[in-house]
């Protein structure tokens, strides 16, 4: 005869020193969102520091997408940041939701920005690219990790 445990799901206090999934996805999320109102790409046609630059909401609609990515990676990361410390009670399957949103967004905001990498808008020729650009793929790859870590600890 064996005795089952029922499954209960406890959470231990976090280890000290350790950033907790959530607050990173938290970062990454403002961070996105922020970058795409940064200077994405500059003309290279002026003078020396007469350089015309765009912002990523100005010169594609990709930037728009990944800023909605960013909104879904910034307030699912927040909720479960607020689960994290008490203040906010979710279900374990809302939660593991949350955890996989944060992981599609981030997935597609990388997937998004690696495009406006690679492919740059006309005139291509005659644009560089800029630290908006830089910036706003370092959060979604952030962000994208921060899901998975969220997903792996969630058991």
């Amino acid at each position: 005869m064996s005795t089952r445990r029922p499954a209960i799901r406890l959470r231990g206090p976090a280890m000290p020193g350790r950033v907790a999934p959530a607050y990173v996805g938290v970062l990454s999320g403002v961070l996105l969102v922020v970058s795409v109102f940064l200077p994405w790409y500059a003309t290279n046609l002026g003078p020396p520091f007469s350089a015309v630059s765009a912002s990523g909401w100005e010169a594609t609609i990709v930037a728009r997408l990944a800023l909605a990515a960013g909104a879904v990676v910034l307030v699912a990361s927040a909720a479960l940041a607020l689960e994290e410390r008490g203040a906010l009670r979710l279900s374990a399957s809302t939660g593991d939701a949350l955890a996989r949103g944060v992981v599609a967004a981030g997935a597609l905001a990388v997937l998004l920005i690696g495009v406006r990498f690679v492919w740059m808008p006309d005139p291509a020729e005659f644009l560089s690219r800029q630290i908006g650009l830089y910036l706003a793929g370092a959060a979604a790859i952030g962000a994208t990790l921060a899901g998975l870590a969220q997903v792996a600890t969630r058991d």
